[in-house]
């Protein structure tokens, strides 16, 4: 499986910054229509995933007053099953697609490069 043909790259990527305010990463969240994007820092290292139901628990958390004292990476999800080296072999890609909706690609560096989807990756196995 050549992961290249499947990878939406991230300048084609909606993603946060780990240092994005929390208040604004929420405003975000809400009215968009993603229920999880990837977070990188300022180098582009891939950080983590965090999903609407890290915002939920940040607010009942933080309290709706208080999120702008906070960052995204207060709530990132670690999750190191959610990434992939851009060099796996197509049964590692399979193992970890199954639990989820898109697997971040990462490089050697750690430096995030893009996802792949699991409908993408079904599209592929299907022709």
């Amino acid at each position: 499986m050549n992961i290249f043909s499947i990878l939406v790259p991230k300048q084609m990527l909606t993603y946060l910054n780990a240092n994005d305010p929390l208040d604004h990463a929420t405003q975000f969240i809400m009215t968009s229509t993603y229920s999880a994007v990837p977070v990188i820092d300022d180098e582009g290292h891939y950080v983590g995933i965090v999903s609407e139901g890290d915002f939920l628990k940040a607010y009942v958390t933080y309290g709706s007053d208080h999120l702008s004292e906070h960052t995204v990476q207060d709530i990132v999800n670690r999750d190191k099953d959610g990434e992939c080296l851009n060099t796996v072999g197509r049964e590692e890609i399979l193992d970890k697609i199954l639990d989820r909706n898109f697997l971040c690609i990462v490089d050697d560096r750690m430096i995030f490069i893009g996802i792949i989807t699991r409908k993408s990756v079904i599209m592929y196995l299907n022709k």
